[in-house]
Order: structure tokens, then C-alpha cells, then sequence
């Protein structure tokens, strides 16, 4: 398959690693030409499971006008929007896309018989609906945990992790080649029938840490062990899930099972305790916006988490105020 990774960061870059190391024909788009040029010359090199390994993706600073059988979107998904406007002709119908997004994503209404509005925190103005067709959007949720130690450097913790799934019944044969073709790479995949399922699971978790992480300054194992901080992650868990009933999800893993996943993360920080500390935008569209949007049709309120919410704006907001307006 050919792979054209959009995204440099941490997860863009491991992923682009392993599939250029196990072979596969990907471009990573990197847009710094200094970083481009070292990635040109050295690779990409992830650690990660105990093993070093090297990847040679080539690389570009836009994406590719030569047709790709899967568009990788590793970036952010406030960014996504922008980045649909300016996509080549060549990312078209027979592309699958593979949005790597925190939260809720915007293809989450794409499968109802409704034919429901764009969810406007994360599709303001529809333009991703429009963009991409249901049946080449591969539903994704992320559990790799990275960091970039250098440029062309990053580290895994543990192994990296998806759940994929199609939104639809007319690409899941596409949907399970693809899973061949990333777990032969050495990603651990999962596909899973029930892909919405999967995803409410992680942004009830992603609801449940990421703000708090930043109100907090914890990483995920205190967050998710510690006893003044897990109860308010689990009310936020338990919350999220009575929103996700409504629109007839069922959740995968128990509360217990995600605060599990959490307490091994260790003092793993949060993307978005990462952001913060560094003076970014925090990734509150998709994590947070989106879930009170959907609550809010439901006539559902989640008083912990808009607090906590609020919380996290607030001290993003005073640290760094010219870079979050």
C-alpha cells in the first residue's frame, strides 16, 4: 500500500517508522525544511517494546498529487478543516483516510440513517463532511503513547496501539487489508465491528484526563490511582457513558478497565497536559466541545467535567492568553 502521512508529530512519526521499516511504500509530510532534511538523510528512528528500529519514509512538504491508497491524519482535529481545503485531487474517493484524532471525531454522525447535522465543535461549517465520503473513512482510535526525543527521534511507551473500524458496510474488506498491512508493520490492531463503541470509550477517557491533567499537572497514573483524583475521573467516565447510552453506544471496557489503562501509563503526561506546558492551544474542540454538544441535543448536563473544563481554559488562558484566543 502506499501511505501518506500527514502529521510529523510524535504518533505521525512512529507510525510512518514502522511502515517505512516494515517496507511500505509513505511519505511523511514535514513542513520544517531543516527537520525534513535531517528525515531525508537519517530516517525516523522509534524506540519502543524494548527494539530500536529505522524507518526511511520519504518525505515531502505537501501532500503528494500521485494517488495513495491511505491518507494517514495524524494532526490535530481543530486543524483538520483547514487541512481538508487544501488536499489534492489525488486524496479522492478510492483513498482510504485514517483520521488519528483525540475525542470525538468528525465522522462520528456519518453512519446514521438521519443523516444528522456536522457536529459543529470539530465540522464548524461542514467542511469535512463534504470532503470525505463514509465509505473511505476508516474509524480510529489511538492508544499509542509518544514522544518526540529529537527531531527525527521518538519514543513509544509500550507498543503502538489502534482500534480501527469501518463506519460503514462498504469498505470493511478495505478496512480489514489495512489491518493486515499495519499489523505486519509491527502495530498492534484491532478491528473492531463496533467502532463507535470504541471511540466513546476513549473520549470518555480522554474527557476524564486530559483537562484535569492540566488543572492538575498530573500525568495519567496519578490521575487515574490517585485517591483525590479518581473520583472525579470516574464520575467524569461515569457521566460520559450515560451520554453515550442515549445515542445506543456500549461501552467496551468497564470504568475499572479504563482507569487500568491509565494507572499504566505511569507519569506518562497527557497531550494536552503537553500543550499546555509548552504554551499551545489546548485540543479542547474534540475532547470536550464536542461530548457537551452532544449531551446539550440529549437535554443531558455534565456539571464535573464543563467545571473542570472551565478549569483548564482558565489557567490556559492566564499562562499563555495571546495563544489561546
Amino acid at each position: 500500500m502506499a501511505f501518506v502521512v500527514l502529521g510529523a508529530g510524535a504518533i505521525g512519526s512512529a507510525i510512518a517508522a514502522r511502515l517505512a521499516h516494515g517496507g511500505q511504500d509513505v511519505t511523511l509530510v514535514v513542513r520544517d525544511a531543516a527537520r525534513a532534511a535531517l528525515i531525508e538523510r537519517d530516517g525516523v528512528t522509534c524506540e519502543e517494546a524494548g527494539e530500536t528500529i529505522t524507518g526511511h519514509p520519504a518525505v515531502s512538504d505537501r501532500v503528494p498529487d500521485t494517488p495513495a491508497d491511505v491518507l494517514v491524519l495524524a494532526v490535530k482535529a481543530a486543524a483538520l478543516p483547514g487541512v481538508a481545503a487544501t488536499l489534492p485531487a489525488a486524496i479522492g474517493r478510492d483513498t482510504l483516510v485514517v483520521p488519528l484524532v483525540n475525542g470525538i471525531p468528525w465522522w462520528f454522525r456519518l453512519g446514521r440513517a438521519d443523516r444528522a447535522e456536522p457536529l459543529r465543535a470539530v465540522d464548524p461549517d461542514g467542511t469535512l463532511t463534504r470532503r470525505f465520503a463514509p465509505a473511505q473513512i476508516v474509524g480510529s482510535v489511538v492508544y499509542t503513547k509518544a514522544m518526540m526525543q529529537a527531531p527525527a527521534h521518538v519514543t513509544v511507551t509500550q507498543r503502538q496501539s489502534l482500534v480501527i473500524g469501518a463506519i460503514g458496510s462498504d469498505s470493511r474488506d478495505k478496512v480489514a487489508a489495512l489491518a493486515r498491512v499495519l499489523a505486519a508493520g509491527g502495530i498492534d490492531v484491532t478491528v473492531s465491528d463496533r467502532i463507535v463503541d470504541a471511540v466513546w470509550a476513549k473520549a470518555a477517557l480522554n474527557l476524564a484526563t486530559n483537562p484535569l491533567s492540566v488543572v492538575a499537572e498530573a500525568g495519567l497514573g496519578d490521575l487515574c490511582s490517585d485517591a483525590r483524583l479518581v473520583p472525579t475521573v470516574s464520575n467524569i467516565l461515569d457521566a460520559t457513558w450515560r451520554v453515550a447510552a442515549r445515542y445506543n453506544a456500549c461501552p467496551p471496557m468497564t470504568r475499572d478497565e479504563m482507569l487500568g489503562r491509565g494507572r499504566l501509563a505511569g507519569a506518562f503526561r497527557t497531550s494536552m497536559l503537553e500543550d499546555y506546558l509548552k504554551g499551545r492551544p489546548l485540543e479542547l474542540s474534540s475532547i470536550a466541545d464536542a461530548v457537551f454538544e452532544m449531551a446539550d441535543e440529549i437535554g443531558m448536563d455534565l456539571p464535573v467535567s464543563r467545571a473542570i473544563v472551565d478549569m483548564a481554559r482558565f489557567r490556559a488562558g492566564t499562562r499563555f492568553p495571546e495563544k489561546q484566543a
